[in-house]
């Protein structure tokens, strides 16, 4: 086994604080319609703040106002969903895409327990689900690298959009940078180390470097604002480093693990936040970097051989370590709190869905 690199070095640029709070305060005139749920903080509670726009005039007290029963300045409430959740229960399903003459897609709908396939690409497209429509449900997905085209199947009515939006030798790495509820067709592009991101909120098109040639995209929300942040996967003389440009929180950087480990990065302590996390093959061990406090923690799951394929599959809001066992097509996953879950699924040479955006 490779030794564990002990040093992590961090630097972190900026670190912004969102709070909500405040002395004590009278509002007048707040009848709160349609409410529910509850907002507090400091020495005051407001009961029924989720409701229709219109509940009464200002009120102020400390360092924040509430207008017509909603905060001002506050932050936004952020929902995490579990990636590869093709039925919309919370779940990420088991399923397996089938590089046959024409791509074949196999879903298991944990809400249903019932099976589903479809073609749809060529063996040669890189897979791509992401939730593209916003509906709350994964849309199969793909990328061509011949012509840089997406291939988008609404989940909603299974008709299916296309668009280009890169070019061959492109990375995609599909998120919702721009925290709209849609996931954003993105590429990085390693010749070049620029990445080209088209914002489904409105904003446009980004563009701007941020890594060199040879790195890998780590995409995922580390700062746990509901935007997905650019990251990188890299190899320095056989040690691994991961770069990560945090939309709230600044950039991140550290040493850890080494160039043959494959990134599993993923929210495993449920705190909202993604964690800095590899699985080691030779090993088969896990290794996470709490997003708490940075320190870090290990275990085995899997052998030699087997494909990782990470998911929340018992909607928990943790990332369930997974691999799945091409030799005997069995899916072996850890759930955080429905036990371990032992599955056959799939054939040898099939690659799990899961495993669609590991590097």
């Amino acid at each position: 086994m490779k030794p564990l690199l002990s040093t992590i070095a961090l630097f972190v640029l900026s670190i912004s604080v969102v709070s909500q709070s405040g002395g004590s305060f009278t509002i007048t005139k707040s009848v709160i319609a349609g409410g529910g749920g509850r907002t507090s903080g400091g020495t005051f509670t407001v009961d029924g703040t989720i409701g229709q726009p219109i509940a009464g005039g200002p009120s102020a007290g400390g360092a924040f106002t509430i207008i017509s029963g909603f905060w001002g300045g506050g932050g936004s409430v952020v929902t995490h969903r579990a990636l590869f959740d093709f039925d919309g229960d919370g779940k990420t399903d088991i399923g397996i895409f089938r590089p046959n003459a024409a791509g074949e897609w196999w879903i298991n709908r944990s809400s249903t327990g019932v099976t589903f396939a479809l073609q749809f690409g060529a063996p040669t497209d890189k897979i791509a689900p992401a939730d593209y429509t916003g509906d709350g449900k994964a849309d199969i997905t793909f990328w061509r690298p011949s012509t840089g085209q997406w291939y988008v199947l609404r989940s909603e009515d299974n008709s299916f959009f296309a668009f280009p939006f890169g070019a061959n030798g492109d990375i995609p790495a599909p998120a919702d940078y721009d925290a709209d509820g849609k996931a954003d067709a993105a590429v990085f592009r390693p010749s070049s180390a620029t990445w080209y991101i088209s914002q489904s909120g409105g904003g446009g098109t980004r563009i701007f470097q941020f890594g060199v040639n040879g790195d890998q995209p780590v995409v995922a929300d580390y700062d746990g604002d509901g935007k997905a942040d650019v990251g990188i996967f890299r190899n320095n003389g056989g040690v691994a480093e991961w770069w990560i440009n945090r939309s709230t929180a600044g950039l991140l950087a550290m040493q850890f693990g080494a160039s043959t480990d494959k990134a599993v990065q993923g929210d495993y302590t449920g705190d909202g936040k993604t964690d800095v996390a590899f699985w080691r093959p030779a090993s088969g061990q896990w290794y996470i970097i709490r997003s708490e406090d940075f320190s870090f923690f290990a275990f085995p799951f899997g052998a030699n051989g087997d494909v990782i394929a990470p998911g929340d599959y018992d909607g928990d809001g943790k990332t369930d370590p997974t691999v799945f066992r091409p030799s005997q097509a069995t899916w072996y996953i850890a759930r955080s709190t429905a036990g371990t879950q032992i599955v056959q699924f799939g054939a040898n040479g099939d690659r799990p869905i899961p495993n669609s955006f590991v590097p």
